[in-house]
């Protein structure tokens, strides 16, 4: 097993202000790629140690994990890549087939928890894989690939899920935290700490220059819109933990606990930094 810190690295546009600093290595970091459903399974797994995981991931395992303060992945209204494309009006899909994400376990169960709490509905939930001869209504999508689906313009309905959540609860609702597992944190507590640091660096440089950190990401993975539209995409991103998205986080996982998904409350845990 390396000793340097395993990071779990999320290759979407969203994510860009996190690890543009970092595209060429950084000294004591191992970096794995994936979507945040496959980064979730390497986390609990221990196969890495840190991430940008999943809000719905923590409320799961939170056992396991511990937060680093003051980051999270969210939107000032808009998030613009957590998406819900339909044939009809969110509100008549109740019984109809839906696609879920196969990338986002948050996404998917915001989906239900908006459906169910918010539009009073339930629509039939396809979980990834779902094949045959079913014509989805509608489907969940995140990432690059909610971004391109948006750009084609190709359904009549688009819904941003953090928006829809906004306008209902008041509050922006986080999709990723910064978790690292409490064991790496006991046993690789330096490197983490260097890590945090370097985040926060790699925030600050992004915002200072986007155009310039958005060319260095663009060399490393394909941009899923053109560089001018790539940079409206980040006025409306929001990287900061607050206490509204925490009073947020509660909210959600109460829903969930609704729900059946989740069984307890819990506290959000973070590293003393």
């Amino acid at each position: 097993m390396s000793p340097n810190l395993r990071v779990g690295r999320i290759p979407f546009l969203v994510c860009a202000p996190y690890f543009h600093d970092s595209l060429a290595g950084l000294p004591g970091v191992d970096f794995v790629d994936g979507p945040p459903r496959a980064l979730n399974a390497l986390l609990v797994s221990g196969e890495i140690d840190s991430a940008p995981s999943s809000s719905f991931e923590y409320v799961l395992h939170a056992n396991r994990y511990l937060l680093l303060p003051g980051l999270c992945t969210s939107g000032r209204g808009e998030v613009k890549s957590v998406l819900l494309f339909s044939k009809v009006p969110w509100p008549s899909l109740g019984g109809k087939p839906v696609f879920l994400s196969p990338d986002s376990a948050t996404s998917n169960t915001l989906f239900r928890v908006l459906s169910r709490f918010h539009f009073g509905i339930e629509p039939e939930c396809l979980e990834p894989g779902a094949s045959g001869k079913i014509s989805p209504q509608a489907k969940v999508a995140i990432g690059d690939e909610a971004l391109r689906e948006s750009a084609a313009g190709l359904w009549p309905h688009r819904y941003d899920l953090a928006e829809t959540w906004k306008l209902w609860q008041g509050t922006p609702l986080p999709f990723g935290l910064w978790m690292v597992r409490a064991e790496a944190w006991e046993s690789k507590r330096e490197a983490v700490v260097l890590y945090y640091a370097h985040l926060r660096k790699s925030l600050a440089a992004f915002f200072a220059d986007p155009a310039a950190a958005l060319a260095a990401w663009g060399r490393a993975y394909p941009l899923p819109l053109t560089p001018d539209k790539a940079l409206e995409f980040f006025p409306t991103a929001d990287y900061e933990l607050k206490p509204e998205h925490e009073s947020a986080l509660r909210a959600f996982y109460g829903f969930c606990r609704e729900l059946g998904l989740v069984d307890a409350d819990l506290e959000l845990r973070y590293v003393s930094i």
